[in-house]
């Protein structure tokens, strides 16, 4: 007589239970190297508008600027300030780099894609130092703790500051991303015209 042998009950849920316990191992490890393969990408991405930057000053003699007297979708309504966002000026007419339209793997925070139009809020920031301490200068008090008289902004940072919203997905606290404390930790990552890890900014 033939007997067909099934799987009891309690055989099924030991099964499960193993396959949780191993998900339960493997994910975050899972998790951790997206996180570390996306902070690869943008360092990569932050190398490459740095090359572009440089050639356009040699060309130029200036970086480009942050001012496009038809733009008035930044920080604060009216002001003609392109914020945050890598410059079309890399790609076109003259292409430094492939195209401007870099974008974070990190994607961004609620407040910048509520400020930006859809087609570049996700664009690496790009900030023109000289031309920000000139704003200080002019008024714009609300940069003053970074580029006003005293903060030294052009010494710590040089012509320019590029940077992506880490994997916590927020600006704020503005400090270097460093994955030894975690690939999900709090910072920014950051590069300047005087330093590749973008030390020195983060005041």
């Amino acid at each position: 007589m033939n007997i067909k042998k099934a799987f009891t009950l309690i055989e099924l849920l030991i099964v499960v239970a193993i396959i949780a316990i191993l998900a339960a191992v493997a994910l975050p490890n899972l998790m951790d190297a997206g996180l570390r393969a996306k902070s690869a990408r943008a360092q990569s991405d932050l190398r490459s508008i740095a090359t572009a930057l440089e050639s356009y000053r040699v060309d130029c003699n200036a970086y480009p600027t942050m001012i496009v007297p038809t733009f008035t979708a930044g920080v604060i309504p009216g002001l003609n300030y392109k914020w945050w966002y890598t410059s079309d000026a890399l790609s076109t007419p003259v292409a430094y780099i492939t195209t401007a339209d870099l974008r974070c793997p990190f994607a961004g925070d609620s407040m910048r894609r509520n400020d930006f139009p859809d087609d570049i809020w996700r664009r690496y920031s790009y900030e023109n130092v000289p031309e920000l301490e000139k704003a200080v200068s002019s008024g714009f008090t609300i940069l003053s703790g970074k580029y006003g008289p005293g903060k030294n902004a052009s010494v710590r940072m040089g012509g320019w500051r590029i940077l992506c919203i880490g994997p916590d997905k927020s600006w704020n606290p503005m400090v270097q991303y460093d994955p030894t404390n975690g690939a999900n930790s709090a910072g920014n990552i950051m590069r300047t015209q005087v330093d590749t890890q973008g030390r020195g900014s983060e005041q």
